[in-house]
């Protein structure tokens, strides 16, 4: 079976896109081909996941008033034009896309060649890929309960977001034991720090002023994006000036993660990050507290604000608004959940409840049963309502 997988831009896409492209490989020995934009993190992640990759100049709408944006619109016609191309040559029996930007020429491509469509929705409210794509959508899955209204009844199923392979896997490493393939202390408590793949120049500004006062008490992992690793870097070496060698060896700052982060993440006793839909449901297969600052709105309002909020409601997570994040709030809110093994216990527990850890396999299903009704392989079944 030929099966074209679309998501991209940045990890949260593209990670949910190829543990389900893994997934079709594995159990279904389907051959996939890969789309995805010309200037994401997809064109180095699927090439060496093994995949094969097709890249397209996929436009981008910006969240704020900007050059880009002209320049992204016109790259739709060319984008939509070699998907068009791409998918004619390859002839999928089915399609799945993840989200982001690139999701949108793949999948009109994919229902102007009759190709049955699979779309998953990652955050709370869907996007603006997500919305154009999603009345040609076959079937759709959502990720959390609070997506369910945003689309039809009888095509959408709650199946969770894909989650890695390695982040299953990690829950049989113990938490000391996470912590000292890292090189950190086994019995400090440690606290990681990220901001996605593209990093977050506010959130690593107040971190590295905070070090000082956090450093006493917790050890530090920091993960600034790889074009913020200097700047971070000299402000953190700066703020530490007058701190212990024994204090400054806690603090380890690296511009990206990939292999190791389901191990950092293991590692972790609290995480403080972003609320992008693939790291929320990451942390509850883990059962990790966490301190979530959302990414703030520019035009419209920000997805993650809403992810966050779901998490805040059932006590699964603090909530940090952007512009509200400042040191000393910073610590004050670390110091008073590390400190409390209760508190720890009660976010442990909620957060575990928006586990969902077979999705990757349910949405693998998902598309193999999509595919063989399109082919009108198994008959008198209804395409919607659950697996």
């Amino acid at each position: 079976m030929k099966i074209l997988v679309s998501g991209g831009g940045t990890g949260g896409h593209i990670y949910p896109a190829l543990a389900v492209a893994t997934q079709l490989r594995d159990t279904y020995q389907a051959e996939i081909l890969y789309l995805g934009s010309d200037d994401g993190l997809e064109t180095q992640l699927v090439p060496a996941a093994g995949f094969r990759f097709e890249a397209i100049k996929a436009g981008k709408l910006q969240r704020f008033v900007s050059w880009r944006t002209a320049t992204g619109l016109a790259r739709v016609p060319v984008g939509m034009a070699q998907a068009l191309q791409i998918v004619r040559q390859f002839r999928p029996q089915v399609a799945f896309t993840s989200g982001g930007y690139v999701a949108v020429p793949a999948g009109l491509a994919a229902s102007a060649n009759g190709v049955p469509l699979v779309m998953h929705q990652q955050d709370v409210p869907p996007n603006l890929s997500n919305k154009l794509i999603g009345p040609l959508a076959t079937r759709v899955s959502v990720a959390f309960a609070d997506s369910l209204h945003y689309f039809p009844a009888q095509k959408t199923s709650l199946l969770g977001n894909p989650i890695r392979q390695e982040i299953l896997d990690i829950q049989r490493t113990s938490v000391a034991q996470a912590r000292t393939a890292l090189g950190f202390a086994p019995d400090l408590p440690l606290l990681l720090i990220t901001g996605g793949s593209q990093g977050a120049r506010h959130l690593n500004q107040v971190v590295a002023h905070a070090l000082p006062e956090l450093l006493p008490f917790c050890q530090v992992l920091q993960i600034s994006g790889t074009k913020l690793y200097e700047e971070t870097r000299h402000l953190a070496e700066e703020t530490m000036v007058g701190l212990s060698a024994e204090l400054s060896q806690r603090y380890r700052l690296v511009p990206y993660m990939s292999d190791e982060m389901p191990l950092a993440l293991q590692a972790a006793e609290l995480v403080i990050c972003r609320a992008g839909a693939a790291t929320l449901s990451e942390l509850a297969v883990l059962h990790k507290p966490s301190i979530l600052v959302p990414l703030p709105p520019a035009i419209g309002r920000s997805p993650q604000e809403a992810n966050a909020a779901m998490f805040e409601r059932a006590q699964a997570a603090i909530v940090i608004p952007n512009d509200e994040l400042k040191p000393e709030l910073l610590v004050e809110r670390v110091r008073t959940i590390t400190t409390s093994p209760a508190s720890l216990l009660t976010m442990s527990e909620k957060v575990g409840t928006f586990a969902l850890p077979e999705a990757t396999r349910q949405i693998a299903e998902a598309v193999i049963r999509t595919a063989k009704l399109g082919a009108g392989l198994v008959p008198g079944v209804s395409e919607g309502g659950k697996n």
